[in-house]
């Protein structure tokens, strides 16, 4: 079905890419491809859709055939009747307004008879139990319920090769149970799947062959078997994150007493949209600078909008936020607050990256020192000069983290931090987190990834779907409970 033949692709003005790849990818196989970031996952992936390189302009070496198709001389629409891309964000590949109508999208652009649209829209929402969100607007999903309806879209058109870059980035554990599901269905269909994906776990018993890559290139390429009984050390010294969920070691982080870290407390908070159900209400609870809250829930919950209203961006139906026993407003939240949103392109504003750090401390004169040093810091010294569009998703979410790092704030909230991020960024995100709770800033961490949320919290803020609310802080908090709050 693919086949790469010493083939090699740098990206223009650029000295990135991939060199001497040798693959051959049979029908009906589900192919891995992992590695660190900037390793050449995703590159492979636009070869096989044909976004190189018609939309990615570059130089090409050697050889890429797909269906028999050669890459160099074919049209993206000669092989998107056989090519289905699940994209990271899947904001860039919807092109309604409805889900009902977002579905059957790419199967009405290859031409597909109407009954045959009908029947896999049907299938489809039956197969991925969609109904809940059939009659939502794409605008009103949540970003791990957007990536649902990415992979169902392909999956109503019927294709024969399925390429999904980071399609579990942004699901939680239920929603990645479901993406794991399909793919199974996939594979007894006989379909041909090829995925670039850090987290692992859930492709421990799917996968066929297991790609790994590093600088561009394959290093080594196992069997599904070979690969799952790989050593958590062995896959930590790789880089690469675990197999095995239940093998991760955890710790209770110990909490320092601060002198005069802030205080927030929080009273019968509620919140619903207008005209609509409480999201959730009577939410109370009390934290304090040195702390890491976690904040977990299905797709969905409300954990980003609880987030919005404690940083004064939305305001709450009822209740009383205080800080160090006093009212605060929602301009004073949004004064002492900084956030690192999940759509990272949003936060992202500046010509370069080392002007996005600049950014509202041009008046401090260690900023230069501070910029040198969290670009070191999060490995983005080399692409100080370049705009933040230009970068990887791994690197646009360790550049927001940068941004928490340098912002002086004392409360900060971080959403889904390790999207997109290897094992090693991952560590790195987790480390930085600790480092501001030390230095007194009270820090909220939403997340789906209990590969990082072990060991990490010193409470726990869970959501359930009927709007409740429980927290526990660090005297009832149990790390070693937290992966049933994910399952």
């Amino acid at each position: 079905m693919i086949r790469f033949e010493h083939f090699g692709f740098t990206y223009e003005n650029s000295g990135l890419g991939v060199k001497d790849v040798d693959l051959t990818v049979q029908p009906g196989e589900l192919i891995v491809l992992t590695g660190p970031s900037g390793c050449g996952k995703t590159t492979l992936t636009r070869c096989i859709n044909s976004l190189i390189p018609d939309f990615y302009e570059g130089t090409i070496t050697g050889c890429c055939t797909v269906c028999g198709m050669d890459v160099t001389r074919q049209e993206t629409g000669d092989s998107s009747a056989k090519v289905g891309s699940v994209f990271q964000d899947p904001r860039s590949q919807f092109f309604t307004m409805q889900v009902r109508t977002e579905l059957p999208f790419p199967g009405e652009n290859l031409g597909l008879h109407r009954k045959t649209l009908q029947g896999n829209l049907q299938k489809t929402v039956s197969e991925l139990s969609l109904q809940p969100l059939l009659d939502r607007s794409i605008f009103a999903l949540s970003s791990g319920e957007k990536q649902k309806i990415a992979t169902a879209s392909v999956y109503a058109a019927g294709v024969e090769i399925y390429v999904l870059d980071e399609p579990s980035a942004n699901l939680d554990w239920d929603g990645t149970e479901q993406l794991r599901q399909l793919l199974e269905k996939l594979k007894k269909q006989g379909k041909t799947v090829v995925i670039s994906e850090h987290k692992l776990y859930y492709l421990r018993f799917l996968a066929d062959r297991v790609v790994w890559m590093r600088e561009g290139q394959i290093c080594r390429i196992f069997s599904g078997a070979e690969f799952a009984a790989l050593s958590p050390q062995t896959l930590t010294q790789w880089g690469l994150r675990q197999t095995n969920l239940s093998k991760i070691s955890w710790a209770h982080p110990k909490i320092e007493t601060i002198q005069g870290a802030i205080r927030l407390e929080v009273s019968d908070l509620s919140f619903h949209y207008p005209g609509g159900k409480p999201l959730w209400q009577d939410v109370s609870f009390s934290c304090r600078g040195g702390e890491i809250v976690g904040i977990v829930g299905k797709n969905g919950a409300g954990k980003t909008t609880l987030c919005r209203v404690l940083m004064g961006l939305e305001k709450p139906s009822a209740g009383a936020i205080r800080l160090n026993g006093k009212g605060i407003s929602k301009r004073q939240r949004r004064r002492e607050s900084f956030s690192v949103v999940q759509d990272v392109d949003y936060q992202l504003i500046a010509g370069s990256v080392a002007e996005e750090l600049l950014m509202g401390h041009e008046r401090d004169p260690d900023i230069e020192e501070k910029i040198n040093r969290v670009l070191h810091q999060f490995s983005l010294s080399d692409y100080a000069d370049s705009h933040p569009t230009e970068l990887s998703g791994g690197q646009k979410q360790r550049l927001s983290i940068a941004l928490a790092c340098i912002s002086g704030k004392k409360t900060l909230f971080f959403d889904e931090p390790t999207s997109g991020l290897d094992a090693a960024n991952m560590a790195l995100v987790r480390s930085s987190i600790f480092h501001l709770a030390e230095s007194g800033c009270l820090c909220f961490v939403i997340t789906h990834d209990y590969e990082f949320a072990a060991g990490l919290f010193t409470s726990l803020l869970t959501i359930g779907q009927d709007g409740t609310v429980h927290y526990q802080d660090s005297a009832e908090y149990d790390p070693g409970q937290l992966i049933q709050y994910y399952q």
